[in-house]
This record gives C-alpha cells, sequence and structure tokens, in this order.
C-alpha cells in the first residue's frame, strides 16, 4: 500500500495508483488534523490529487520532490503547502 496513516501523517510514498484513492479520503476524512507527507511519492494519480484539493489538505513534501509532484504542487493554492522538508 503506498497511502499510509500513522499518528503524525498521512503518507503517500512511491508510485501513488487510484486504487488508493478510497484509503487515502478515509484517512483525510477521519483524521482531518494530519498532513499529508508526498516526501517519498514519484507519481501521484490525479485522483489522488483531487481528494488532497477536495479536503483541502496541508501537504508536507521533500525540498526536492519528484518532478511530476512537483509541477502539480506548484499550481497548488499555496496554503495547502505546509513546509518542505529537507531531504
Amino acid at each position: 500500500m503506498t497511502v499510509k496513516l500513522d499518528t503524525q501523517a498521512i503518507t503517500l510514498s512511491g508510485t501513488c495508483g487510484i486504487e488508493e484513492v478510497e484509503a487515502l479520503i478515509g484517512y483525510l476524512e477521519s483524521r482531518p488534523d494530519l498532513s499529508v507527507d508526498l516526501s517519498t511519492a514519484t507519481v501521484v494519480h490525479t485522483a489522488l490529487w483531487q481528494a488532497l484539493i477536495m479536503h483541502r489538505a496541508k501537504i508536507t513534501t521533500a525540498s526536492s520532490p519528484a518532478p511530476a509532484v512537483e509541477k502539480i504542487l506548484s499550481a497548488l493554492d499555496s496554503s495547502m503547502i505546509v513546509a518542505n522538508r529537507g531531504r
């Protein structure tokens, strides 16, 4: 599973496909207080991006995210980006 919930964050890692969207939505709805860590995500399906935007998730990422992730992040409302983590 590329979408995981722990006590500190919802984490997306590797290639996150459409099959993960239900889990992500469940986590976003049950734990709206947590940020979503994209530090190790390499590809994120558009359905997951839509869920993140719809839920106005707070996003954290590596200081140098994967190119596919970086392109989408640059288009998002800056209020959704919490912080960049050093890698």
